[in-house]
């Protein structure tokens, strides 16, 4: 009678074991394929390194310069574009001193990945006014198909011409990671002192 407790209790203890397995097994989280915001072959990016207040107060109070205020508030603080550009967005960018990164296609792939989509959803939204410094441009065949603005102070953004839902993108993980790709230099003096 012994032998047959024994084996009962060893049966019992094994199915225990294996049901744990496939318990944990199932547990596991299967990696989701990660789909990119644009179907992009080239990535630009764009960025600003003087502060805002050098061209808010310029002594200069002309219509020439206050309408010049204007378009460059647009896009700075605002909402401009809202769609992609029929006009070159690049030659306005570049016409307000924004800077055109070299970027290697190691790094291009990296900001790829942070810009697609996320199992994870943004909860927190910053009450600030967007200073959006920096600007990616993704382009197909040398049009642009999509506009990423970012202000990395606030954590806010504006995504143009995504097909997917970018509700979820935003997180200050990825936010930071983006920063590293892009601003390295600026990112380390700002998170080491």
């Amino acid at each position: 009678m012994r032998k047959y407790i024994f084996v009962l209790i060893v049966i019992v203890i094994s199915s225990c074991n294996n049901s744990n397995k496939v318990e944990v097994a199932s547990k596991k989280a299967v990696k989701k394929e990660l789909r990119p915001f644009f179907d992009s072959d080239k990535i630009d990016h764009y960025y600003l390194d003087f502060s805002k207040r050098e061209f808010e107060h310029s002594s200069n109070d002309n219509t020439s310069q206050t309408e010049k205020k204007e378009e460059f508030s647009g896009f700075f603080y605002g909402h401009y574009p809202d769609n992609i550009p029929k006009k070159d967005f690049e030659k306005l960018l570049l016409k307000y001193e924004y800077k055109k990164s070299n970027l290697s296609i190691k790094q291009e792939k990296k900001i790829e990945n942070v810009f697609s989509e996320k199992d994870s959803l943004q909860t927190t939204f910053a009450a600030c006014i967007a200073e959006y410094r920096d600007i990616f441009i993704f382009k197909k065949k040398e049009k642009t198909i999509g506009i990423a603005k970012i202000c990395f102070k606030c954590g806010r953004y504006q995504i143009i011409g995504s097909k997917l839902d970018t509700n979820g993108f935003g997180l200050w993980s990825e936010l930071d990671k983006l920063k590293k790709i892009v601003r390295p230099e600026s990112y380390s003096i700002l998170f080491t002192n």
